[in-house]
């Protein structure tokens, strides 16, 4: 055990070492990455970084634990927390893992940095660290490559991969005894490199993550980061490079990871050889944009969050130009994906008390964004195959109805939500998806006849979309009918639905039904 006063030297060849005591590597990297974040950065270190250097970790709370349980034998006294005023000792060991993390000047200053017995500075931790390549892909573009020889190639792999790019474009989701015949499988088996391997399962992941296919998406991403590890990818450039970054942060925050999606992009943008990328590639800045809206969102809608409203319109700025670079790009899909945000964030913060305007124009504005996504998805045949859109306008249209229901079935009745008519017009200049002249003479038959393209195999709905549509249905089909034997049907259909969801969606789709009072 080494003295609690005298220096120690770091070793950082292996056998690492600390004084005469051997010390794990983990704990070695994040003792480091601490004092170069102290030392270099200013800054303390946060959890985030931790997550995104080891992003394969199942548990970072372990690997903290083992690595506070080394320096506690080498004394070496590490803190954790905002307030660097607090002794080491009064501090919570159950909110450690939280973060940040710094080191006590005592500790700091015992602290000496060697590899092979040449001395190094804080600034020299770098490549030890992996602070500039251990996130980003790191990719050769030295290699030659005959033109003949490679068009010269069977042209399988081209052909299953455009089909897979139009089929996500459309959000075309195969039903799971067809899964093996999807053409990004189909497109890996017939690739002929790591770039076109690589390429497919990016193509992927980010398709199979837009259709709620999660499990997959997340597979996908991980077959592709080990060919990122280990493969010569000769052809890639920094824009394949950048998007494989934005597509590992929508990774984590499609699993709750917000920060390490956070840290995700903010190292993406102060990247020397990446960070270009995103200001001169109008495809690759859609994705960051779209992606740190939904991050600001997040913050906005967060209860404890004290800068909420800034937040909200920071969100909004962000969709605004997303909006723009999805136009730059000639992206007519992200276009509709962006305008379909655009209107549901906006509901969701004028919900939320976050924006000086009034409900009513809000509900109107926030309907028309959502029937120019949709008006694109009908004219131009993108995103056909989602729920979202027909959900979030139904959800708007009764927005302004007593969010709690009713005391009676009578006075639930008697509730004005935005009416058909009121509705098309709002949507002016688009034509309404749910007009008379399409044959809808309410807003359940809209829902209705959704429902029927589901039944009848025409579309095919995640659980989650379909439990959203159905609550829809159920609350129109009440409000036009009253007890109707469609409406409790509809109802125990969402009942039943409610299994193949997660608990926290359980909870919101019971709280909804409360709210639709059927005797």
């Amino acid at each position: 055990m080494t003295k609690p006063h005298l220096p120690i030297v770091i070793e950082l060849s292996p056998p690492y070492q600390a004084g005469d005591e051997p010390i794990r590597y983990q704990s070695l990297w994040l003792l480091l990455r601490i004092v170069y974040a102290q030392q270099v950065e200013k800054r303390c270190l946060t959890a985030a970084a931790i997550r995104a250097h080891f992003p394969r970790a199942q548990a970072i709370r372990m690997l903290i634990s083992r690595a506070f349980a080394e320096y506690s034998r080498l004394q070496i006294t590490v803190g954790w927390g905002h307030d660097q005023q607090l002794d080491v000792s009064m501090l919570n060991p159950a909110q450690r893992s939280r973060g940040p993390f710094w080191l006590a000047k005592q500790s700091l200053d015992r602290l000496t940095f060697t590899q092979q017995g040449a001395s190094l500075a804080p600034s020299d931790l770098t490549s030890f660290l992996g602070i500039q390549t251990s996130t980003h892909p790191q990719m050769s573009i030295t290699a030659e490559r005959k033109g003949v020889d490679y068009v010269m190639q069977d042209m399988s792999f081209w052909k299953h991969l455009t089909q897979g790019m139009r089929e996500g474009h459309d959000g075309f989701v195969r039903p799971a005894a067809l899964r093996m015949s999807d053409p990004f499988l189909l497109a890996q088996e017939c690739a002929h490199d790591d770039f076109q391997q690589a390429l497919a399962l990016m193509k992927a992941s980010l398709a199979w993550r837009r259709s709620d296919l999660l499990p997959e998406s997340k597979q996908a991403l991980k077959r592709f980061e080990h060919i990122i590890a280990v493969g010569q990818l000769a052809s890639a450039q920094p824009t394949f490079a950048a998007m494989a970054q934005i597509v590992h942060a929508w990774d984590r925050y499609t699993h709750g990871d917000i920060e390490t999606s956070r840290m995700l992009l903010l190292q993406l943008e102060a990247s020397p050889s990446l960070g270009p990328v995103v200001r001169y590639n109008p495809r690759v800045r859609f994705e960051y944009l779209n992606l740190s809206a939904l991050l600001y969102k997040y913050d906005a809608m967060a209860e404890g969050c004290t800068l909420r409203h800034e937040s909200a319109d920071a969100a909004l700025q962000a969709l605004s130009y997303a909006l723009e670079a999805a136009c730059e790009a000639d992206s007519i899909d992200a276009v509709q994906h962006v305008a379909a945000n655009i209107g549901w964030c906006l509901w969701l913060f004028s919900q939320l008390k976050l924006l000086k305007l009034t409900q009513a124009s809000v509900q109107v504005q926030a309907m028309r964004w959502l029937g120019l996504s949709e008006w694109i998805c009908d004219r131009f045949g993108v995103g056909s195959a989602s729920a979202w859109n027909t959900i979030f306008i139904l959800r708007i249209a009764r927005g302004n109805c007593l969010a709690e229901g009713a005391a009676s079935l009578e006075g639930f009745r008697l509730q004005q939500p935005l009416s058909l008519t009121a509705a098309a017009t709002a949507l002016q200049p688009f034509p309404a998806p749910f007009s008379p002249s399409k044959g809808f003479s309410s807003w359940f038959s809209w829902a209705q006849f959704t429902l029927e393209e589901y039944d009848s195999g025409h579309v095919s709905f995640p659980s989650l979309q379909l439990a959203n549509l159905l609550l829809e249905a159920a609350w129109f089909c009440v409000y036009e009918q009253g007890a109707s034997l469609t409406a409790y049907q509809i109802i125990e259909r969402l009942r039943a639905l409610l299994f193949e969801l997660l608990p926290s969606e359980r909870l919101f789709f019971r709280d909804a039904l409360a709210c639709i009072p059927l005797p």
